[in-house]
């Protein structure tokens, strides 16, 4: 008879038990990095005359998921409160009209509501991002890597993109943003658009696998006061293969690409 101490793995009874509960099922070890990571959800908020902004992580969160949370304000700089122990990239735009924070980490299941500080900032956007998937050992702590800014502008250019996952966000300020298009090639994620009539932040977000060329612009319905654009990269694991993106013209197909 056997005696082997055993455990219900959700499914079947096994020998060798699962280390830990990543958020949706039992699991003994971490799944492998992959070269682009996948987005897996999101969410957001609009944020007027209140000191704090908090927003959950997203709903399907599984341990070693990237969580990207950013806080786009009016007037100064946010600060990320919760949670504690990360240090957020923050970018002043030059035009001092907003600023953009981000902070990227590996969620670890003990985190909680994500809580930035606004100060006296009299309205924010605020978005929350998953990827899974992400190199955890390639982190950095800079994960903005390009921005540009620009004013009096119904379009926003696209900065090529790089290595890995690339997600843009583009911000902007203006009264009356209410729809936008994103080139062909970028896939759309989330957006925080501002109340039509007030002169608020609204904050939109893509992604793509990074490709060496900008992909065209992200077009509005009406000119905007000031917009910027960030480039933020999530970390993969090379695997050393050439890859090839279906209808990036900068993207060669090659004789010895591995179609997968």
């Amino acid at each position: 008879m056997d005696q082997t101490s055993k455990v219900w793995d959700g499914k079947a009874w096994v020998s060798k038990p699962p280390l830990y509960w990543d958020g949706q099922g039992w699991m003994s070890a971490a799944p492998p990095a992959r070269e682009f990571a996948a987005f897996a959800g999101s969410n957001r908020a609009n944020y007027k005359e209140t000191r704090y902004a908090g927003l959950p992580v997203p709903a399907g969160v599984r341990v070693g998921d990237f969580v990207v949370s950013i806080c786009a304000s009016m007037k100064g700089f946010a600060t990320l409160v919760s949670p504690a122990g990360y240090l957020p990239q923050v970018v002043l735009s030059p035009n001092d009209e907003m600023s953009f924070a981000v902070a990227c980490w590996p969620y670890t299941g003990r985190e909680g509501d994500v809580v930035w500080d606004l100060g006296d900032s009299p309205q924010a956007a605020c978005m929350n991002l998953l990827y899974r998937g992400g190199d955890v050992t390639n982190q950095s702590v800079t994960p903005v890597s390009d921005m540009q800014v620009y004013k009096a502008v119904d379009e926003v250019p696209l900065m090529p993109s790089r290595d890995f996952t690339s997600v843009f966000v583009a911000l902007t300020v203006s009264r009356q943003v209410s729809s936008y298009s994103w080139p062909e090639g970028v896939l759309p994620r989330d957006a925080v658009v501002g109340r039509f009539g007030s002169y608020e932040i609204s904050a939109f977000a893509a992604d793509t696998p990074g490709a060496g060329a900008s992909l065209g612009s992200l077009r509005l319905n009406t000119s905007t006061d000031a917009a910027a654009m960030y480039l933020v990269t999530i970390p993969g694991k090379s695997d050393g293969k050439p890859t090839w993106i279906l209808g990036d013209a900068a993207s060669a197909l090659g004789s010895t690409t591995c179609l997968q």
